[in-house]
């Protein structure tokens, strides 16, 4: 068992005199240098041993117990050590006011307490039949470990007393030395009841270690036997344990031969059940076949009949086929002998719609008067008194003022009460402000038509500023039945090339829109407005074309209108005195048609313009200033341009001024020669734009007159 030492703090220190001193906060005594917990002491307190199990059929515990044993006189040695040094530290409180000196308890004190402890550690487990005196309760010395530390730390010494009062630090001095003389006399008592204690535990241990050597011996003699027993039953149990073995392979080596006998025997006894099966069933199919045969020889013979007759039913229908196939090719020659008719109608209806167009004209002019808006409607009720219809045709106009010289309408001679004139213009179509979009429409479709038969076609509206021009042109998007001519001109040409691809015609449609603004050509579509775009002729072709101008190529009618709500959300617009929402640029929409026809080899090429034109005003009337004026200015010039273009067209001039303006530069092959042109002229109805009116109907009649020849396929 391994020494274990336990310090405690000294209780008083030594000097030079070997006299011991305590150690007091209150004076001006230096402490200890150093301070060793002593080794604890045996005492009364602790239990000297618990009971233990001795096992004296055990072996093991025989010997362990024989370990145990220690020799009197070193009992004894530490027991007289231990009081030794208690009496020191009791006899060492007397000289406590003399100089302490730094003298730490002994090593070899240490260990002498120490062995005494590990003395009596070895001796417990044998003491349990010896009789321990009950510790006192009242004791001092039932911990001696933390009694001597209290009394010099907690109890030994009183409250700290100033420096100056002497006489009570030298009576708590003195009470001090009295109360560790009682603890001194208490030990002695308690170290004369350990030596008592230690001569017992002499005579037991010596009696115990005569019994531990009998049993040691006794102990081997014992091991020696069951060492020699145990030897002999392992031979024995290997020897058994073989010849089980033996026997267990026997035993599987026939029950393996047991099984495979009976399960040939089952089947042995399910091939005979099947054989036995098999030839019951086989006798029954045997008498089956016998009567199924004479059956059959009857079926035979009426199956010899029913094919002859099969035979006879299968040539006549040959020839029934033959028949039918001969009425299919003569219908199939005259399928596409009709749809060679057709595409020759095709080719005449072609002729004729445009020799129809050009007997009615080249250059044709509409007139569309608006009906009254909003607070137009107040003044006179809704009525336009001065705008009249007086022919059943819807050919001609008339207005009512006062009498005006002019030599470009006819005046009538009479006069209304009211003493005003009459301005008549006569123009191929006049549509009444009731009319609707698709009535409109309805006039202008065969133009629309020649587009897609190879023509250059352009319609244009013309008017003053909020006179419905460009709800003529474009409309509403959003509502059916407020589509203007240009949605409802590409919903005409998508219907009618779907109806003209069963004849072999296909066509590619390519779209693009730009506005003419203070002469400036604008992209609506593109993404860089700001780009400078200009007007190129294509060599050879003679057409005219606007490099990097945006186009798209479109397959239906509503990727049209998408690319409609753009450009009609990028175009300049502003409000004038005349128009809350005055269109500030000419708008050009334009649609290129290539049309090829695979079956006929035929192939033409069409362009379809239609132009909104900004609003002719008098820059008096309008109040225009700066920019206001500015364009305003632009766009008359521009108006007045396309006016002596028709000018000079009407009076065959062989210089035509194409170039005086980029409006008309860009529509010079849809104005004459080889071309299509349909003008709406739009009138306003309030009285007070009476004389813009008249002055629109008057270039009106100056483009009705004109003639440009005729229009040549392209190809």
């Amino acid at each position: 068992m391994d020494e274990v030492t336990v310090e405690r703090k000294p209780l008083a220190t030594r000097n030079n005199a070997n006299v011991s001193k305590l150690p007091m906060s209150s004076t001006k005594l230096p402490m200890s240098s150093s301070r060793l917990k002593r080794a604890r002491s045996p005492d009364i307190c602790e239990p000297v041993g618990k009971k233990t199990k001795v096992d004296h059929s055990s072996n093991d515990s025989l010997l362990n117990s024989s370990k145990r044993s220690v020799s009197s006189s070193s009992l004894t040695k530490a027991a007289s050590s231990a009081l030794k040094s208690n009496m020191k530290k009791t006899g060492s409180s007397t000289n406590l006011m003399k100089k302490p000196a730094a003298g730490p308890v002994t090593s070899r004190n240490i260990q002498t307490v120490a062995a005494a402890r590990n003395a009596r550690s070895q001796i417990k487990p044998i003491a349990n039949t010896v009789a321990r005196p009950k510790p006192t309760p009242s004791s001092s010395f039932s911990r001696p470990a933390q009694n001597l530390d209290s009394s010099v730390v907690s109890t030994g010494m009183p409250k700290k007393r100033p420096a100056w009062d002497l006489k009570g630090r030298l009576q708590d001095m003195e009470t001090f030395v009295q109360k560790q003389a009682l603890d001194s006399s208490s030990l002695q008592n308690k170290m004369s009841e350990y030596l008592g204690r230690i001569a017992l535990l002499e005579s037991t241990n010596q009696k115990l270690s005569g019994d531990v050597e009998e049993k040691e011996v006794a102990t081997k003699h014992a091991g020696q036997s069951i060492q020699e027993l145990r030897n002999k039953l392992s031979a024995l149990e290997q020897q058994h344990q073989e010849s089980k073995r033996k026997l267990l392979n026997d035993i599987e080596d026939l029950e393996f031969q047991k099984q495979t006998l009976e399960r040939h025997k089952i089947t042995l006894e399910g091939d005979l059940a099947a054989s036995l099966k098999e030839i019951s069933q086989l006798k029954m199919t045997v008498s089956e076949l016998t009567s199924s045969q004479a059956t059959l020889r009857a079926e035979l013979e009426c199956t010899k009949v029913q094919l002859t007759s099969a035979h006879k039913n299968i040539a006549e229908r040959d020839d029934i086929i033959l028949e039918k196939i001969n009425i299919i090719r003569m219908r199939d020659e005259s399928i596409q002998d009709y749809q060679m008719r057709e595409r020759c109608h095709e080719t005449e209806r072609r002729k004729l719609h445009n020799t129809i167009q050009e007997l009615k004209g080249n250059i044709r002019v509409f007139c569309r008067v608006r009906p009254l808006l909003g607070e137009e409607q107040l003044g006179n009720n809704g009525i336009i008194n001065h705008i009249n219809f007086p022919d059943m045709d819807s050919k001609i106009i008339e207005l009512d003022k006062l009498a005006d010289v002019s030599v470009n309408e006819s005046m009538l001679s009479s006069k209304t009460a009211r003493g005003v004139s009459k301005y008549e213009f006569t123009f191929d179509k006049v549509f009444k402000p009731e009319s609707s979009q698709s009535e409109v429409f309805e006039e202008i479709s065969q133009l629309v038509q020649s587009a897609l038969d190879g023509y250059n076609v352009c319609i244009f509206a013309y008017g003053q500023t909020g006179s419905g021009k460009t709800f003529t042109m474009e409309g509403s998007l959003d509502t059916e039945s407020q589509l203007g001519m240009i949605p409802r001109a590409v919903k005409q040409i998508f219907k009618t090339s779907s109806d003209l691809s069963s004849k072999g015609w296909q066509y590619v449609m390519q779209a693009s829109m730009l506005e003419i603004y203070n002469e400036t050509i604008r992209d609506l579509l593109g993404k860089a407005r700001d780009e400078k775009l200009e007007i190129k002729m294509i060599k050879g072709d003679n057409d005219v074309h606007v490099p990097n101008l945006t186009i798209f190529e479109v397959n239906n009618e509503d990727q049209v209108l998408g690319l409609l709500r753009k450009a009609s959300e990028n175009r300049a617009v502003a409000e004038t005195k005349c128009n809350e929402h005055s269109s500030r640029s000419h708008s050009v929409f334009q649609l290129r048609l290539t049309g090829t026809n695979n079956i006929t080899g035929e192939s033409c090429k069409g362009m379809l313009n239609l132009v909104d034109l900004a609003g002719s005003e008098k820059v008096k009337d309008s109040g225009s200033e700066g920019l206001r004026l500015n364009e305003a200015n632009k766009i008359n010039s521009s108006l007045s341009h396309l006016q002596s273009v028709f000018l000079a067209l009407t009076k065959k001039d062989k210089h035509i001024p194409y170039r005086n303006s980029k409006l008309t530069h860009l529509l010079q092959n849809s104005l004459g020669g080889n071309s299509k042109t349909l003008m709406f002229v739009n009138v306003s109805p309030k009285e007070e734009c009476f004389s813009e009116s008249l002055t629109s109907l008057r270039f009106a009649t100056t483009v009705n007159q004109c003639n440009i020849g005729t229009a040549q396929k392209k190809k």
